[in-house]
């Protein structure tokens, strides 16, 4: 009986230390559904992402224009943003930043 009861803990003991357990923390950081910032090539956590990502959210809650503001005051209000963003004119991120404002900008 003693034997049965020392084989029993024994392979229990192999069994406990075959097996394995991992705890992992992972912390997930908020993503924009729509990261204008980054498609304009500006990486996050560096200070033009974090300036870029201010000037478009103040942009944002300035709100759309008025229906008879002129479409040509639209793209050159859109072009100032994409600037003041730090986007070279001429450029493909420029020309997204600019699509993406007069988007933003043209009256509901």
């Amino acid at each position: 009986m003693i034997r049965r009861l020392v084989a029993v803990g024994f392979v229990a003991a192999l069994a406990a230390a075959c097996s394995y357990t991992e705890t992992r923390t992972a912390v997930a950081r908020p993503v924009p559904v729509d990261d204008s910032c980054a498609s304009y090539g500006y990486v996050p956590g560096t200070t033009g992402y974090s300036v870029c990502v201010e000037r478009e959210a103040a942009a944002r809650r300035r709100g759309r224009m008025a229906s008879d503001y002129a479409y040509a005051n639209i793209v050159r209000d859109s072009q100032d943003a994409c600037v003041s963003y730090g986007l070279t004119p001429g450029t493909g991120a420029f020309d997204r930043c600019v699509q993406r404002e007069v988007d933003y900008r043209r009256p509901a």
